[in-house]
């Protein structure tokens, strides 16, 4: 049967689990480099801004900004009720460590996917833009599909 979430999970696992491989020897995650290039290149970011760049809820967010920031790489500022979060001097150089070893997964990838890769992109880009522009068409509501796979 053709299971478009199983699939979908299946191929996150294992990008997930090969960009792991390539960021291990920086001591980085795909999570924590994602977080560290969003902050590179939009310093001062607000946790719910950052929330919103990466997909991730609350919780999950906060608990990777603890881990960043108990390595010293990032840095909390407030305003008001308003949490922001910028890189620290020691955080752009891991993010800069740990670029080339990205760069190279990405490299891999493409040249793996070969002509496929922009399509692949994009279709990834359109599924991810279904969660934040709310339910599929034809949905009545979110909680109307919960306990089913798409």
């Amino acid at each position: 049967m053709k299971c478009l979430c199983a699939t979908t999970r299946r191929a996150a696992r294992t990008l997930t689990q090969y960009y792991e491989e390539k960021l291990r020897p920086v001591g980085m995650t795909p999570a924590q480099f994602e977080l560290l290039a969003n902050l590179f290149h939009q310093p001062g970011l607000a946790q719910g801004a950052l929330a919103h760049a990466v997909g991730a809820d609350q919780t999950t967010l906060s608990r990777n900004l603890k881990a960043l920031a108990e390595k010293g790489w990032i840095a909390a500022g407030k305003e008001g009720r308003t949490a922001s979060y910028e890189l620290t001097a020691t955080g752009k150089a891991a993010w800069k460590r740990a670029l080339p070893r990205w760069q190279r997964a990405q490299s891999e990838m493409q040249a793996a996917l070969g002509p496929d890769w922009e399509r692949v992109f994009e279709t990834l880009e359109n599924l991810a833009a279904i969660n934040a522009a709310g339910p599929p068409t034809g949905s009545s509501s979110r909680s109307s599909n919960r306990g089913t796979s798409r």
